[in-house]
């Protein structure tokens, strides 16, 4: 470990990345804890979660792991107009499901990174987020254009804050998601930009109760804000969506499908399930 820190009621704990070709498949327990990597789960009796860890074993064993870096001011800022009841029409665009008897643990999606067009805005730049959640988790990337086209990126968690992990328009980033269900409500990210084959990962003692809800999609505006108008962004994939619960996997397209819509009724984005794995949302006059 390199320390604990606390952000907020948030206690988060970094752990030294592993070297570039580090093999978990090869690694002693002892390596994957020093690391913050999870152990390799028992295949016969969590088989699903197991094929999972796998895969991305697999598939972030050549990437460079980068050493988390966070921005203690935005830990608290939730970007997303969220609430018990879940992403709001008037603010996302995407799916959720709810699963009340047997709460969320892990879930992994991969998304894409749109490039965005700027809509008059009396606020002179549109905001624009995607967005992953598992319960009160969140990993967004915070996006904003301006009227000279200028897009800007940066990646976000609940509990940290803004991260050094880089994103840009056209890329491809992946992420895990799990929260434990002991009484610290530890979480565990596990963060990785495809595009440029760079990881982050690491823990926060959250004090969130078991996830009942996971969800993923588009959002605009700020909460401390009036409603932006949305920028055009074309169209966002979000797949190889892997849902967990302390029961077995759940298809998160399965679940609600939240159209964005104006004050008055008018669609601003639509979100179309392609698989049980997959979906996408899709900008109104794309």
């Amino acid at each position: 470990m390199t320390g604990q820190e606390t952000h907020g009621k948030a206690r988060v704990r970094r752990c030294p990345p592993p070297p570039r070709n580090f093999d978990p498949f090869d690694a002693a327990e002892d390596d994957l804890r020093r690391h913050g990597l999870p152990l390799r789960p028992d295949p016969r009796t969590r088989p699903g979660v197991a094929a999972l860890w796998e895969r991305q074993a697999r598939r972030y064993r050549g990437f460079e792991h980068l050493a988390a870096e966070f921005d203690p001011g935005t830990a608290d800022r939730d970007v997303r107009a969220a609430s018990a009841l879940g992403p709001a029409p008037i603010e996302s665009c995407g799916y959720e499901l709810t699963s009340v008897a047997a709460p969320f643990t892990v879930l992994f999606v991969t998304w894409t990174v749109p490039n965005l067009r700027f809509v008059t805005s009396p606020f002179g730049v549109n905001h624009f987020h995607t967005f992953v959640g598992l319960g009160f988790l969140d990993v967004h990337v915070e996006m904003t254009v301006d009227s000279a086209q200028t897009v800007t990126s940066q990646l976000w968690a609940q509990g940290v804050g803004q991260i050094n992990l880089p994103v840009g328009p056209g890329e491809v980033i992946s992420g895990s998601l799990c929260l434990d269900t002991n009484a610290a409500g530890t979480a565990h990210y596990f963060l990785a930009n495809e595009t440029r084959g760079q990881t982050m990962n690491f823990s926060v003692d959250t004090g969130f109760p078991p996830a009942v809800t996971v969800n993923a999609g588009v959002t605009r505006g700020d909460l401390n804000l009036p409603v932006h108008p949305l920028a055009r962004f074309g169209t966002v994939y979000f797949d190889e969506i892997s849902a967990y619960t302390t029961s077995g996997t759940r298809s998160l397209t399965s679940g609600q499908a939240i159209t964005m819509v104006e004050s008055n009724g008018s669609t601003l984005a639509t979100p179309v399930r392609l698989t049980d794995y997959a979906f996408k949302t899709v900008f109104a006059g794309a």
